[in-house]
């Protein structure tokens, strides 16, 4: 597996999500996990931070994964992310595309891809889910026990 953070988050909503479902919302391959659409493009759109919003991935060379092993990956990534926050104060937008090309099997291989407001929710203050340089060791080391 492979965490990537996109450098993108400074524009509203719109646009990582019609990258993430496509510009109708269907898009080939991609399938909403959890997390509500709309809760989070109207906490995307009202925030009044710069830097809106965070999203990257998780890539797999696997094509899949059972529901549950998804599940559990996407629980402890946000705890990896959050940690001593409670659910309540966050949100996160989970998708799954599988229209990727595995370059040394050929196959479609498996990614989860994450949207978050940059936004605590019960507050309305600026959260930071990943910051590099103090988060990254954390990261990797989530990476790791997850390979």
């Amino acid at each position: 597996m492979i965490v990537e953070f996109f450098d993108y988050g400074d524009g509203f909503s719109k646009g990582p999500l019609d990258y993430l479902l496509g510009k109708k919302r269907n898009r080939c391959n991609a399938k909403l996990l959890t997390g509500s659409e709309r809760e989070v493009a109207e906490l995307i759109d009202i925030s009044p931070y710069e830097k809106k919003y965070t999203c990257g991935c998780l890539s797999f060379s696997e094509n899949d994964l059972s529901e549950e092993a998804r599940k559990k990956i996407m629980a402890e990534f946000e705890k990896c992310l959050f940690p001593g926050m409670d659910q309540s104060q966050y949100r996160v937008l989970w998708i799954e595309h599988k229209d990727k090309l595995n370059k040394k099997t050929g196959e479609k291989r498996l990614e989860l891809n994450f949207l978050i407001p940059n936004l605590e929710v019960n507050t309305g203050k600026r959260l930071q889910p990943f910051y590099h340089e103090v988060d990254l060791p954390r990261v990797d080391l989530f990476k790791k026990l997850v390979n």
